[in-house]
């Protein structure tokens, strides 16, 4: 009889399902920029109604947003980021920079701007608990209580 391993949480099964969807990476860069009622969403999507709630209601569920009613219109609903969806931000930022320079055009239309210098943010960095950066080479990833040393990283 076979001893199972412990089963563990990882980090990237669990922000895929949460937000690997179709649409909801969308409808969070929307929230980023300031959108927060249905109809809005709606059109500066594209998005047909009931994906749109769908979406919603699961960022809502998972503490990314929160539902609130609209201060100047009682019958209206916003929906607005929460600090646990504001903290995604940072993740939305290197996804986006990865994207920029590996899939579109140089014309790409999403860029992060640091508005007190006015300049682009710059690419992350990955740097260990002292600060210092880390080269991919270097990179190893824990697996539950396995140490994985990816051979594709030493090349890099």
């Amino acid at each position: 009889m076979s001893e199972s391993k412990p089963k563990f949480q990882c980090p990237i099964e669990s922000i895929s399902s949460l937000i690997g969807e179709s649409w909801t990476l969308l409808i969070l860069r929307e929230a980023f920029a300031g959108r927060t009622q249905f109809k809005i969403f709606e059109h500066e999507l594209g998005i047909a109604r009931n994906i749109l709630s769908d979406r919603l209601k699961k960022l809502v569920e998972a503490g990314l947003l929160s539902r609130q009613t609209n201060p100047e219109d009682r019958r209206a609903v916003d929906y607005r980021l929460t600090s646990k969806g504001k903290a995604l931000l940072p993740s939305l930022i290197v996804l986006a920079q990865w994207a920029n320079q590996h899939l579109c055009s140089s014309n790409a239309g999403v860029r992060f701007i640091d508005i007190e210098s006015g300049d682009e943010i710059a690419p992350v960095r990955l740097t260990s608990g002292s600060g210092a950066t880390v080269a991919l080479k270097n990179v190893r990833m824990r697996i539950g209580d396995q140490l994985v040393e990816p051979s594709v990283l030493r090349r890099a």
